[in-house]
């Protein structure tokens, strides 16, 4: 790793000089490129999150996705999650990992059931779980309504996240409290069970600007799932309430703060998750869900070219799983004991707490850096899945570079140093050199390297199954616990030797801005090496014990076309290709899962137009295929194939000055025949319909 880093940056300072020399007869061309683009028409964006400095498009140092909030309204999305079907090379799928259907989003796939390979941020706050790592959608108190713009950065991203951010970056970047003055009431209903509620208040009170939201929401499932060629009802809907709220107080011109806090409660349905030859259930599962989370940050600019930010945050997770059971009788008679019953815990705890320094400089008009450190402490309380209380700490340290040699070649360096108190220490190295063509055109060569660190459950986890209020007499009021009991240790035991998952990725891509076209185009190749692949099921099975040891590679190509025709008409298309070869020596016979949420084929192509002032037409095809190949030497199929229309039609009417009227009505079409992912996520219609009224005033 340190020779490859090393290697990378003896190329950074060898190609300069050649550049250099050829500048002069190639720039002659790079005029006359710049001449052919003289009307600019679309804007060239710019993005946060890649290397913590604003940039350019055609300065990052990896390629980013951006969705603005106008997008996402007018596309009618009402799940977060969904509007990831617009990235090339996202896949958003449904999984039953930890017993509620649960949305698993990834750049490139991988394992879908415990899928834990993806950093997502909201205003910089990591909303990744500690314990059991992974992102619950359904449950971030987090409105879609309140989105500003979402940056997703494709490809490793650790020399600027730190672990974790393996794959891929998401960072939900909120509206500004200033920005959204007045309130809204909004309401939306549809079948399948969707119904939501969305209140806004939005005003400024004593020199702070705030924003207080309220909601709700509702959503039934997927309606059946086979089992023996019988139909069977699924129970993974999910209902809850939330709230949110954000300040911004600038205390001089030059020294802010700004606070936000939310809480969301909620009640996910679940089938039977655990063994049947252990568990009889006497009443259904459910997940109670409550996710808390409260986070500052003071900004200060020290002067103009000197800026540094403290972020501090707390995060409480907390899952409640009650239920009456019993033992089975398989159980009973294998150890000749009379049948326990109570109350079944399958409860969960987790924290996270971080606190962050950064400080940006301009040391001149082609140099800047991005620096700073961080301290998060994360923990994981349960008897069930832990044995009780555990925490791991995490120090580490970052920087990130650009220069710009000339006009024609921009480089990035930058990395982070962690050290992990159960994981170890590990450097993660990225470089890039964007090689500008002209003012509107660049390409990428960009090597980077990432980790993901084995969570709290992967490296100390022990699981039993406890029953309340019993005995193995059935009398007595101490709890029964199996894997203590009869056991001793626990029915599934971590292992510990399980190490960081690493990926080494190697990029070419090409960002270009054809102003007079209108037109903006984003294209990248890549081949990433994964290693260290923890692929098996996350139950502890002592027979079949956590290992890091597998190893794919991912090869492909990807890209978007972004097309504004006219003021009114705006045209996106997104495709990716993916190839994955797990035939290497060493690999498990688990590794198969690392391609179930991988397709080889999706992409999307949107259209939206103002047909008239406040009247705006959404029309979307997302499609995938390829998806979850069964990969085994008696595998039969070609996985499962999606393909969804979306039409969405709103209208906004003015009542006065200060009070206007919106209607929106979405509705979504199933092309395909196939189940969602896997065979258990089934619809009994293909059409799903949502129709919203909103006030704003």
């Amino acid at each position: 790793m340190a020779y490859r880093a090393v290697k990378a940056t003896l190329l950074s300072l060898c190609i300069s000089p050649v550049i250099s020399a050829q500048e002069l007869q190639f720039g002659d061309t790079l005029a006359a490129m710049d001449g052919m683009f003289e009307e600019q028409v679309m804007e060239m964006p710019e993005v946060l999150t890649a290397a913590r400095l604003r940039q350019s498009q055609l300065d990052t140092p990896a390629s980013v996705t951006v969705i603005e909030a106008d997008t996402i309204a007018a596309l009618g999305f009402k799940d977060i999650e969904e509007i990831f079907r617009l990235v090339p090379g996202m896949l958003v799928g449904y999984h039953s990992g930890f017993g509620e259907k649960a949305p698993s989003v990834s750049y490139h796939g991988t394992n879908a059931p415990e899928h834990r390979r993806l950093q997502v941020l909201i205003d910089g706050r990591s909303v990744f779980k500690p314990g059991l790592a992974r992102v619950e959608w359904v449950d971030i108190p987090l409105a879609v309504e309140d989105i500003a713009r979402i940056e997703v950065i494709r490809g490793p991203n650790s020399a600027a996240y730190g672990a974790n951010s393996y794959l891929g970056t998401i960072n939900i970047l909120t509206k500004h409290p200033s920005d959204t003055q007045g309130k809204t009431v909004k309401y939306t209903s549809g079948n399948r069970d969707v119904e939501n509620t969305y209140i806004k208040v939005s005003d400024r009170f004593l020199n702070s600007d705030y924003r207080l939201t309220i909601g709700s929401k509702n959503k039934g499932g997927f309606d059946y799932y086979e089992n023996s060629g019988e139909k069977l009802d699924n129970r993974d809907g999910s209902d809850g309430v939330f709230t949110y709220f954000r300040t911004f107080t600038p205390f001089s011109s030059t020294f802010s703060m700004e606070w936000q806090g939310g809480y969301k409660k909620g009640k996910n349905k679940q089938i039977q998750t655990l063994d049947e030859d252990l568990i009889t259930y006497l009443e259904p599962e459910d997940v109670i869900a409550e996710d808390v989370f409260i986070w500052t940050r003071f900004n200060k600019e020290f002067t103009p070219n000197q800026v540094g930010q403290i972020q501090v945050y707390g995060e409480i997770f907390k899952r409640t799983t009650e239920w009456d059971a019993c033992l089975t009788d398989t159980l009973v008679n294998a150890y000749s004991i009379a049948q326990p019953c109570g109350e079944l815990n399958q409860n969960l705890d987790e924290r996270k707490s971080e606190i962050e320094y950064q400080h940006t400089s301009t040391w001149s008009s082609d140099f800047r850096t991005v620096s700073g450190m961080r301290y998060r402490l994360d923990e994981l309380d349960s008897e069930n899945y832990n044995g009780g209380y555990s925490n791991n700490r995490n120090t580490s340290i970052f920087l990130n570079a650009e220069y710009k040699f000339d006009s024609i070649l921009t480089s990035n360096l930058g990395g982070m140093y962690e050290d992990d108190e159960l994981n170890g220490d590990y450097f993660s190295p990225r470089l890039a050199l964007n090689v500008h063509l002209n003012s509107n055109h660049t390409v990428r060569f960009i090597y980077s390297e990432a980790i993901r660190s084995p969570d709290l459950y992967e490296k100390e986890g022990r699981k039993i199954i406890r029953l309340e209020g019993s005995s193995i007499s059935g009398s007595g009021e101490d709890p029964f616990i199996y894997g203590e009991n009869l056991l001793g240790e626990g029915i599934w035991i971590a292992t510990g030797d399980v190490t960081n998952e690493t990926i080494y990725s190697h990029e070419i891509s090409y960002f270009g801005n054809f102003r007079r076209a209108g037109v903006q185009v984003d294209l990248k190749i890549f081949k990433d090496e994964l290693n260290g692949l923890i692929s098996q099921s996350l139950d502890h099975d002592p027979a079949l014990p956590l290992v890091s040891e597998n190893h794919i590679v991912q090869t492909g190509f990807e890209g978007r076309v972004k097309w504004d025709f006219n003021i009114d008409n705006h045209i996106a298309l997104t495709f990716s290709r993916i190839k994955t070869d797990d035939d290497f020596s060493g690999n498990n016979e688990k590794v198969s899962r690392e391609s179930s949420l991988t397709a080889e084929r999706s992409g999307s192509l949107s259209w939206i137009s103002e047909l008239q002032p406040y009247t705006t037409l959404g029309l979307a095809y997302y499609y995938v295929d390829g998806w979850n190949i069964p990969r085994t030497i008696d595998a039969d199929g070609e996985g499962f194939n999606f393909q969804r229309i979306d039409l969405t039609a709103s209208h906004e009417m003015k009542l006065n000055k200060d009070y206007s009227l919106g209607f929106k009505g979405t509705i979504q079409y199933r092309v395909d025949d196939d189940p969602l992912l896997y065979e258990a996520n089934n619809y009994d219609d293909k059409e799903h319909y949502y129709l919203s009224i909103q006030l704003n005033f």
